[in-house]
């Protein structure tokens, strides 16, 4: 595909800074889930149900689910001024933190007290609070540095996709980062109302040796979880039909909603597509928005597609 033009980038680089500006470790998604569901009035035809902090927005005859988790990393004021994390946070020290809790914003920073990662700074900041990175996203060409990359560019995929597809329903879906209890919640339903039984999962995955950025989104063929193979192969030929550059990820750790939808107990396929970035869970994270479109490109392919036929063998 065509590389973005400054004007496109620009356009989806103030998208993701609005997402990324909203707070919402797990279990505190409800200003995150109340500006996508804000996002998704204005569509035509476009239907919902909200479960807790989940949101499922449909339009049409979905055969085809995306799952995009709206929670991020971060940290929970505990006693003694001691931060427990939350999900799985990458800190060095130093890292500029902050909290809203009502209209007030509290500032401070990570710091180092013998084993322990503490809260330096906000001495009225009360024990319980939820703590988050407190760095702006930045945009150098057609590259985007900055927090919560992951997931608020998958949640923007899933966006795009749910713009672009007749038929498609999305689970935005909570405590990902955490427990994973929101694809579960989600997936279920979705099997029970909408008889979907078919997902993709719109999120993340890492730069790393194999899957370079700049590249083009991954397919994964497996993380610590394994996709059955009859979906896996119906999903990788499509990806290929689409003529969208793509690469195919093969990792031992890591998961995503895919794993909390096969640990459900429901009958759904899933499979993960995902751009690469690198320094995951830092505040430092650096996307190529090329490969987010091209991202969101694909996986309306494939949504369409995979609703041509339905696999239940």
């Amino acid at each position: 595909m065509a590389k973005l033009t400054r004007a496109e980038a620009a356009r989806i680089f103030d998208d993701l800074r609005a997402l990324v500006a909203i707070e919402g470790t797990s279990g505190d998604e409800g200003r995150v889930v109340a500006a996508v569901a804000d996002r998704v009035a204005s569509l035509p035809g476009i239907q919902s149900q909200r479960l807790q902090d989940n949101l499922i927005v449909w339009q049409g005859q979905p055969r085809v689910a995306l799952f995009a988790h709206l929670d991020t990393v971060g940290f929970t004021l505990g006693y003694d001024r001691e931060l427990v994390r939350i999900g799985g946070p990458h800190v060095a020290g130093g890292e500029a933190l902050r909290c809203t809790a009502g209209e007030v914003t509290y500032r401070g920073r990570l710091a180092k007290r013998g084993d322990t990662w503490i809260l330096d700074g906000a001495p009225d900041a009360r024990s319980g609070s939820r703590w988050v990175y407190d760095a702006r996203l930045e945009l150098d060409g057609v590259e985007v540095h900055g927090p919560y990359l992951d997931n608020r560019a998958g949640v923007w995929s899933a966006l795009e996709v749910l713009r672009a597809c007749d038929h498609v329903a999305v689970a935005f879906t909570a405590n990902e980062e955490h427990s994973g209890r929101g694809a579960a919640t989600c997936a279920r339903w979705l099997y029970d109302h909408l008889q979907v039984h078919q997902a993709l999962i719109s999120d993340i995955t890492w730069h790393t040796r194999y899957i370079r950025r700049g590249r083009g989104p991954a397919v994964s063929l497996r993380d610590r979880n394994v996709p059955r193979q009859a979906y896996l192969e119906r999903v990788l030929a499509a990806a290929e039909a689409s003529g969208i550059p793509f690469q195919r990820e093969i990792e031992a750790d890591g998961s995503s909603d895919g794993g909390a939808i096969e640990r459900s107990g429901v009958p759904m396929d899933w499979l993960f597509v995902g751009a690469p970035e690198e320094a995951s869970h830092t505040p430092a994270e650096v996307l190529d928005l090329n490969d987010l479109r091209d991202m969101a490109a694909l996986t309306a392919y494939l949504v369409r597609a995979l609703g041509t036929e339905e696999v239940r063998r």
